[in-house]
């Protein structure tokens, strides 16, 4: 009962590890929502345009009421909040409560600094493009340091406790009905546009999140084993090397696992390929890596 106990103790005790955010979170954080502050005051709402959350709830505030969007963002986001806690408590960190109304003061902010009487660009497609660029950037930015925008999120969540639907799947469903409310609202081509802008936005977030911390992950099958590990240190890499048989040789070779990025990459094939022309290599994408010489897996 007593190694039970202590059993219980620690998994309390691995529960409660949080990551501590650092100076370089914090600005990767500011970054991220100023990006997504400008998609939303320069390209979105000249155009009547949304990508679902918060600022697809205040376009619709906004023509049920008349009242500018910006301001309404701030009300959409705090009762959000209010909804979340009230549905699933404390579910949420402050990265995403600051990140959240941060993002809601600054597009109000620019809205009064900067009032624009229309769209910026007449074409309504290519600002619809930029916009996903920069909010799918920033909103990936944003998530890679373990925060959040809110808006979606906080419904997704709402949505997971109550009917078990899955929060990737809760988040696009919000964004979906936003989306079909606006189109509702604004015209079957607003709806249309910002349908697309969903997607697209989607992709960008996922692609945005891998390749801030993308690698190469190599297989290398080799009678040179000692001198490929030299090489790999020697450029501020290392590896790990396993036993394995030739299943036609029939004999003894080594297998080299390791983690690079593309640069290391081209000049590990030409090393290679001066040392061992009978090399059997596998190269494949690593989204997500931590450790020595990558990402800590805190930040």
């Amino acid at each position: 009962m007593k190694e039970l106990d202590l059993n219980k103790e620690k998994v309390k005790r691995l529960r409660n590890i949080k990551p501590q955010t650092t100076v370089k979170q914090a600005i990767l954080i500011v970054i991220g929502v100023i990006m997504i502050a400008i998609a939303i005051h320069f390209f979105l709402l000249p155009n009547d345009l949304s990508l679902g959350g918060a600022t697809g709830i205040a376009l619709i505030l906004s023509k049920l009421t008349g009242i500018s969007a910006p301001p309404l963002l701030i009300v959409a986001n705090i009762f959000l909040f209010i909804m979340g806690f009230i549905f699933i408590g404390n579910k949420f960190g402050v990265l995403t409560v600051i990140a959240s109304l941060g993002l809601s003061a600054l597009v109000w902010l620019l809205d009064v600094l900067i009032p624009l009487q229309g769209p910026m660009i007449d074409n309504m497609f290519l600002s619809l493009i930029v916009a996903c660029i920069l909010y799918g950037a920033g909103v990936g930015i944003v998530l890679n340091q373990n925060a959040s925008t809110g808006g979606s999120d906080i419904i997704a969540k709402i949505l997971n406790k109550f009917l078990g639907l899955d929060l990737g799947k809760g988040c696009l469903l919000t964004d979906f009905i936003i989306t079909l409310i606006v189109g509702f609202n604004y015209g079957l081509e607003i709806a249309l546009f910002c349908l697309v802008g969903v997607i697209l936005t989607g992709l960008i977030v996922d692609y945005t999140i891998d390749g801030l911390n993308v690698g190469k992950l190599c297989y290398i099958t080799t009678s040179q084993p000692e001198k490929i590990c030299e090489f790999l240190i020697s450029i501020g890499r290392s590896a790990t090397v396993y036993k394995a048989k030739g299943a036609y040789s029939n004999t003894d070779r080594e297998i080299i696992q390791t983690v690079i990025n593309n640069r290391d990459l081209i000049r590990l094939r030409t090393f290679i390929h001066q040392i061992d022309d009978k090399v059997f290599m596998v190269v494949k994408n690593a989204h997500q890596v931590f450790g020595w010489h990558w990402k800590n897996i805190w930040d």
